[in-house]
């Protein structure tokens, strides 16, 4: 069974009878194990409870690939069900998940986080072409689903966020659910219960720096500089930043260059369209925003955006090289600026 998105909160809250195992896959590791856990929590009050819990590795079922199987089917010292969690790669737990669902599963919830694997992994297609098997992808985080979690952690405590200050949020948050969920959840421990959130605040409590290496790289592809592009590039990978996260900070730079662009066009200033911008620009970008508009047409940068909308897309889908895609694609950008 594929759960589709729209389906998962409800399955993960109230999941079918007759599924007795369930694949968390995709390439966000922390909404894998973050969905993976809150459904081994609907079977098991202690899942460090050895007497009813098994956890498997893949190293261990390649080496022995009925072990979840076996354990599947040993009778709990403690509860009524055993829990089989299993953490690996798509590849290596292959054979034991086959040999696992080959025959009905009794007294037992297999629970599966399998990375490295996309939509067309032969392991996920297991799962969703066996009856009692359910499928669950967990891919980053869209700007609309963090905006969606930022309300839900701040509507806890009463905490009320400005426009701008969510967008902030929107926007350098996502490539990780786990890291997006626990800075949220500072930023509501820092404004307080019934506290306030403005975008100044926000800049400062999730950190510059971060943000200001993407600001470098988009601002050499803005600007059709090869050299810098790959010195910012090959600064980013050293700090190892999230590749999807570049590409998403350099769609916003160019979505914002793109705007003021339309904006001038209709008879506003450069500053005054570059003021409008939300999320507002960060002051250490304006002077560059500026000069770029004079360089790039809206039409253009807006191409750009779809780019790189295309870009991010073959990150989050294929097996593939994020920081090789990232780089060649940057760079050819990059050579057919209006520079």
């Amino acid at each position: 069974m594929k759960i589709v998105p729209r389906q998962i909160n409800t399955f993960l809250e109230n999941p079918p009878d007759e599924i007795a195992a369930v694949l968390f896959h995709g390439n966000d590791l922390g909404l894998i194990g973050e969905r993976a856990k809150l459904f081994a929590n609907k079977f098991s009050c202690d899942l460090e409870d050895v007497f009813s819990v098994t956890r498997l590795n893949g190293e261990m079922l390649v080496r022995e690939t009925g072990l979840i199987s076996d354990s599947a089917s040993a009778i709990p010292l403690t509860g009524t069900q055993r829990l089989v969690l299993v953490k690996g790669r798509g590849t290596e737990l292959l054979s034991a998940c086959k040999l696992a669902l080959t025959n009905p599963i009794s007294g037992a919830i297999i629970i599966v986080e399998a990375t490295e694997t996309t939509t067309k992994h032969a392991i996920v297609k297991l799962f969703e072409t066996t009856k009692h098997a359910a499928s669950i992808g967990c891919y980053a985080d869209g700007i609309k689903d963090i905006y969606a979690l930022a309300k839900k952690i701040f509507a806890i405590d009463n905490i009320k966020a400005s426009t701008d200050a969510l967008d902030i949020i929107a926007l350098r948050l996502g490539s990780d659910h786990a890291i997006s969920r626990r800075e949220i959840e500072k930023l509501a421990l820092m404004a307080g219960p019934s506290g306030t959130l403005d975008a100044d605040s926000v800049h400062i409590a999730l950190g510059d720096s971060a943000n200001l290496a993407i600001n470098d790289i988009a601002e050499a592809l803005a600007s059709g500089t090869v050299r810098r592009l790959q010195q910012s590039l090959q600064k980013a990978w050293y700090e190892d930043m999230n590749a999807v996260m570049i590409v998403r900070g350099c769609q916003s730079y160019f979505r914002q260059l793109g705007l003021a662009g339309y904006a001038m066009a209709s008879g506003e200033s450069a500053q005054n369209a570059i003021r409008c911008l939300k999320p507002p620009i960060h002051f250490k970008l304006q002077d560059r925003l500026q000069v770029h508009l004079q360089r790039w047409q809206p039409h253009l940068a807006m191409d750009v955006v779809n780019r790189l909308q295309d870009i991010e897309f073959q990150l989050k889908s294929n097996k593939i090289d994020d920081r090789v895609c990232t780089a060649q694609s940057l760079l050819g950008i990059c050579l057919r600026s209006p520079y």
